[in-house]
């Protein structure tokens, strides 16, 4: 996973708490490409644009706070699906927890960030991203799938009312010149039964 081309947003308003998760980031994924908001709004906006892999949010920020960001995140079905991983400042902040598991957060880290931890929480939420990416495409494949059958149902369905006018003008011709013949004419059945007879005949 360390050598897959990998984004991770993270949004924070301390530059220095970004600085320092872009640098263990870095140390742990070489080849990730790391992405950093101050705030709420610019953090929406990057990843609507980059569709991250990994959002890393913090909860405290002025103006929207990381639970408003999240509830947004959850809310938009291009990026729903995209794992969030919550900054809190205490292992104990039940309330911060439970809070941001109501808006969708997938995982949590304590602040100070311990390298390990961020490790092993990026190596997980990736593997959600690639599960969540795979039913997505499924979803697509079948919807494509049904949208063909649909399509193909509506053509022969087409195609059948089309073949079915066709042979009521035929059997209308067919009628027409049946009953335009002079004289009399008798059609029997297999048994001797008259099933149809020349209605216009002339006398």
């Amino acid at each position: 996973m360390e050598n897959r081309k990998i984004k991770i947003l993270a949004i924070d308003d301390n530059r220095d708490n970004l600085i320092t998760l872009k640098a263990l980031i870095m140390d742990a994924f070489s080849e990730a490409i790391v992405l950093t908001a101050l705030r709420g709004q610019e953090g929406l906006e990057l990843a609507s644009a980059e569709e991250p892999d990994v959002i890393i949010l913090d909860i405290v920020m002025p103006g929207m706070d990381g639970f408003e960001v999240c509830t947004r995140l959850k809310a938009d079905e291009k990026l729903s699906d995209i794992p969030i991983v919550f900054l809190t400042a205490l292992k104990g902040d039940k309330e911060s927890r439970i809070k941001a598991l109501e808006c969708g957060a997938e995982a949590f880290l304590s602040k100070p960030v311990d390298e390990s931890e961020l490790t092993a929480q990026i190596r997980t939420m990736l593997k959600i991203r690639a599960a969540n990416i795979q039913k997505r495409e499924e979803k697509q494949l079948l919807a494509a799938l049904v949208e063909e059958k649909t399509r193909e149902l509506k053509e022969s369905n087409t195609n059948t009312l089309q073949l079915l006018e066709t042979i009521k003008k035929e059997q209308s011709l067919m009628e027409a010149i049946f009953n335009s013949i002079p004289g009399y004419l008798y059609v029997y059945d297999e048994s001797g039964k008259l099933i149809k007879w020349n209605k216009n005949m002339k006398q």
